[in-house]
């Protein structure tokens, strides 16, 4: 099988060990750190479950969806949510994990509800539970690091869209096709339909929508956002785990901006749901 990625380079090391300044890395570097460490743990960086942000003036890594899921496949971890409480103005839930050798943790998700309601309220709980899981699984398999559910709430926050990695060609191209190649480059092109967009593009377009609104500057930016056709289409007709996300990331805008009214934000309860 073919390599994904070179082998981290020792000026790739020097500048992460020696000074953990990944800032200072190029975009090249940072994928073969990157790589590296979904290495050590077993990880496939095609479907990039690490990415990286800028806070505070130095550059980290943060963990995707895919991370945890990787992990909880892995090391064969359960999650149960063992407890979940009303503390002032934040939801609180505890989830413990254990991995296959029967090794426990748990670990806490907490976010802020205040006076929401509706589909605010229940998309605040929500995450509270993701959130919950996604940490207790980090910190059972050792990785210290931010959850992507966290980044929302570091306000200055910004998202670093690397490029993506893609795998080598291959080392020995088929003789026999190279020379059948021009035949079939003289061929008319196949008439295809548009390809449907892949996870991959969903996550881009989740993350540059985290990004436009945890920059937001008032909550009519926020209201602004929510209201562009390609939100509403990716909130309705996008897949599950895609509207999850959406909802998600415009209650923590909303909320950022205004907890008193962010139950009139968008998107609104649904009607026929409320009827049943």
């Amino acid at each position: 099988m073919n390599a994904i990625a070179p082998v981290v380079s020792d000026g790739t090391l020097e500048q992460v060990i020696g000074t953990g300044n990944l800032k200072a890395l190029s975009s090249k570097q940072r994928v073969e750190y990157m790589v590296a460490v979904c290495r050590s743990r077993g990880l496939n960086p095609l479907t990039r479950p690490f990415r990286f942000m800028e806070f505070q003036g130095q550059v980290v890594l943060y963990a995707t969806r895919d991370c945890a899921d990787q992990l909880r496949k892995l090391d064969g971890i359960s999650t149960e949510i063992v407890s979940k409480e009303i503390d002032g103005d934040l939801y609180v839930v505890e989830a413990q994990a254990t991995d296959k050798t029967g090794r426990k943790d748990s670990d806490v998700g907490a976010v802020v509800i205040g006076t929401l309601r509706g589909e605010a309220r229940a998309n605040a709980i929500m995450k509270a539970c993701t959130k919950a899981k996604r940490r207790v699984t980090l910190s059972i398999c050792g990785l210290g690091i931010l959850d992507e559910t966290e980044v929302g709430d570091m306000r200055g926050a910004v998202l670093i869209d690397d490029p993506v990695i893609e795998a080598e060609p291959q080392d020995e191209p088929s003789t026999r096709m190279d020379k059948l190649a021009p035949t079939y480059e003289e061929r008319p092109p196949i008439a295809k339909s548009p390809p449907a967009k892949t996870d991959e593009k969903w996550r881009d377009y989740l993350a540059k929508l985290r990004t436009a609104c945890t920059t937001t500057t008032s909550r009519a930016e926020v209201e602004a956002i929510g209201s562009r056709p390609s939100v509403a289409d990716a909130a309705e007709n996008g897949p599950e785990w895609v509207q999850d996300a959406v909802r998600d990331i415009l209650a923590d805008a909303y909320a950022k901006w205004d907890t008193s009214a962010a139950s009139d934000g968008w998107p609104g309860p649904d009607p026929e749901k409320a009827q049943a």
